[in-house]
């Protein structure tokens, strides 16, 4: 494939993905940028832009505009188009391909969007609805193992059928009926998947 950048022929380089799996990607020796067929710049594993612009690190990791008025998709030939994404930073210039949905960013931009993925993950807090939310789970497990299994399995349904914006917290404590290990899993596994569904 042709760079869109300069019109040379760009070499194929190996990152990994979220789960190990291989990605290649196109890159321009000459200027740099990196060409990402559809979703493949998202399914990058952080970490991999600075393995990949290290390949000549003294032009690669200096950051640049494209210049190029307009620029030619290498897959496809079709006209792309520049856009934003409030997922990125406003720096960088995103330019897109219309047709097979293929990003190409210039020198420098792959480490830039994974650093900012990065700082942007690493400020996440827990939301107070979160911190209620763990409350909530903590005191049916703590009713659990105090013995008070049939409460505990009472809460547990009046929590999972409760919306979860309602603020309602469900009464743990009573009486002692041990459910055994598989209703301890289960609670375990209801909770869990309550957890996931609420952060959701």
């Amino acid at each position: 494939m042709l760079c869109p950048n300069d019109s040379i022929e760009m070499h194929q380089v190996k990152i990994v993905g979220h789960y190990g799996g291989p990605i290649i990607v196109d890159q321009c020796e000459k200027c740099g940028g990196i060409w990402f067929d559809e979703s493949e710049l998202f399914r990058a594993k952080q970490g991999e832009a600075e393995k990949v612009e290290a390949l000549n690190a003294g032009i690669l990791r200096t950051p640049t505009t494209i210049e190029n008025s307009e620029l030619i998709c290498p897959r496809d030939k079709a006209a792309m188009h520049r856009f934003t994404d409030r997922y990125f930073p406003q720096d960088i210039v995103l330019v897109r391909c219309p047709l097979c949905h293929g990003i190409w960013l210039n020198r420098g931009m792959f480490t830039k969007y994974q650093q900012f993925r990065q700082e942007l993950m690493s400020s996440k807090k827990i939301s107070l609805q979160d911190k209620k939310l763990e409350e909530r789970v903590g005191q049916l497990v703590a009713s659990y193992e105090s013995g008070h299994s049939t409460e505990t399995l009472r809460g547990l349904g009046e929590f999972l059928s409760t919306p979860i914006d309602s603020g309602y917290t469900p009464a743990v404590g009573g009486g002692v009926d041990a459910f055994g290990s598989a209703g301890f899993a289960l609670t375990s596994l209801l909770t869990i998947l309550r957890f996931f569904i609420f952060r959701s």
